[in-house]
C-alpha cells in the first residue's frame, strides 16, 4: 500500500479517505449487505485513484464518484450470475439501528423488498430517499432522462407497496390459524 500511495498526489489520496464512509454507506444502499458494499466502495475508489486526472477535473468530484459507484453497481448486477441468500432469518419488528453499522439489512423488511426490485429501480430509489438527490440528479447519474427516472421511480413503489401488502397478508393468514 505505502509503493501504491507514493505515486498516488497526496490530494487524491486524502480524497480517498474522507470518501471511504460516504462511498461505502451509499454502497451499502445499493447491494444491501456488507460484502459486496466493501467490494463495491473499494472497487470504485480504486478507480477514481487511477483516473484521479481526469475524476479532479469534473465540476463537482463527488458526484463524478456516486456516478460510477452507481454504474458500477448496475454493471455488478448485469453481469452478475449469483443470487445473494440469506441463512438469517427475517425479522420485520426489528428497530431501525442507532448507527451504520450496527444495521444488518438482512434484519429489515423493507431491504427484503428492495433487494427484489431490478437494480436500476433500487438505485433511483436509493438515490432519491436515502441520498435525496432530486430527479435531474438521478437521471444525470443514471444516463437516462428525468421522465425515466420519475417511471422507475413509480413502479419500483408500486412493486414495493404490492409486496407489504402481500407481507400483510400472509401475516394475517398466519395469524388466524
Amino acid at each position: 500500500m505505502a509503493l501504491f500511495r507514493a505515486r498516488l498526489p497526496q490530494e487524491a489520496a486524502d480524497y480517498a479517505s474522507a470518501a471511504l464512509p460516504r462511498v461505502l454507506a451509499t454502497a451499502y444502499r445499493l447491494t444491501g449487505n456488507r460484502s459486496d458494499a466493501e467490494d463495491l466502495a473499494h472497487d470504485t475508489l480504486t478507480t477514481v485513484l487511477a483516473k484521479w486526472e481526469r475524476v479532479r477535473q469534473a465540476d463537482s468530484v463527488d458526484a463524478y464518484v456516486r456516478t460510477m459507484l452507481v454504474n458500477r453497481f448496475l454493471s455488478m448486477k448485469r453481469h452478475s450470475s449469483h443470487e445473494v441468500v440469506s441463512l438469517a432469518p427475517l425479522d420485520p419488528r426489528r428497530v431501525a439501528p442507532s448507527s451504520l453499522d450496527d444495521w444488518n439489512p438482512d434484519h429489515d423488511t423493507m431491504w427484503a423488498m428492495l433487494a427484489k426490485l431490478p437494480a436500476r429501480q433500487r438505485a433511483v430509489l436509493v438515490l432519491r430517499y436515502y441520498e435525496d438527490l432530486p430527479d435531474d440528479t438521478i437521471a444525470a447519474i443514471l444516463g437516462c432522462a428525468p421522465a425515466t427516472v420519475r417511471s422507475l421511480a413509480f413502479r419500483a413503489l408500486g412493486a414495493l407497496r404490492l409486496s407489504a401488502s402481500d407481507e400483510l397478508t400472509w401475516e394475517r393468514i398466519g395469524q388466524a390459524h
